[in-house]
């Protein structure tokens, strides 16, 4: 009779087993925004070298960046790529990509619709960064020509959705940026090779000059 009850027992186990094997493993809810903005932050670009005054632009792009609240964040530099960046702060993504114009009376608005933020709990909060840029299929690619209009601002917190909740919009916690036209501010390594082709024409400016 006991023998019988441990292979009963015996069976009953291996079943559970075999089950929980079987099953496939749930993943955790990720958490989801609306990748979207509205009037009460923009995104605005100058119009002119000489003219500050931000404007609405209608070909500009934005990209998010991502990571869970908290993550370690190394601010993003003017000239650096989006693959730099990223090698300095582990934990981040990048995210898809939104138009920042849609229709004359929108203009300064994006909408890329509902996203899902990988690696962002349900319901958790996330920080993030908006890169935006003129001209050119990618932030990089405007990063690697001389004159292009790109920026960066963050990071934002916002709370997400998710596991049944609604998706969170990012126009509750983005407030805005201006993109400046880049090409007036030097990059470093132009700035010093004009300061050295000044001191050379300076230089030879003087050996020229007749002696007394």
């Amino acid at each position: 009779m006991e023998a019988r009850q441990s292979r009963g027992r015996f069976c009953l186990v291996a079943a559970a087993a075999l089950s929980a094997a079987a099953s496939p493993t749930t993943a955790p809810a990720q958490g989801t925004v609306i990748f979207q903005n509205d009037d009460r932050g923009l995104v605005y670009r100058w119009n002119l070298t000489n003219d500050p005054t931000p404007v609405l632009d209608a070909w500009t792009r934005v990209q998010i960046a991502y990571a869970p609240a908290g993550t370690a964040y190394q601010p993003w530099d003017l000239g650096m790529p989006t693959t730099d960046w990223l090698a300095q702060n582990p934990g981040w993504t990048m995210g898809p990509t939104a138009t920042n114009f849609l229709g004359l009376d929108n203009a300064g608005k994006f909408d890329g619709g509902t996203i899902t933020l990988s690696g962002v709990a349900a319901g958790a909060q996330a920080e993030y960064l908006i890169f935006a840029w003129g001209i050119g299929n990618t932030f990089d690619e405007a990063v690697h020509v001389w004159g292009e209009y790109y920026s960066a601002a963050g990071p934002f917190t916002t709370l997400t959705g998710g596991n049944g909740q609604p998706a969170v919009s990012l126009a509750d916690s983005f407030t805005g940026m201006t993109i400046p036209g880049t090409y007036n501010v030097p990059e470093p390594s132009s700035f010093a090779l004009a300061l050295l082709g000044g001191g050379l024409l300076v230089g030879l400016r003087r050996r020229r000059r007749p002696g007394p």
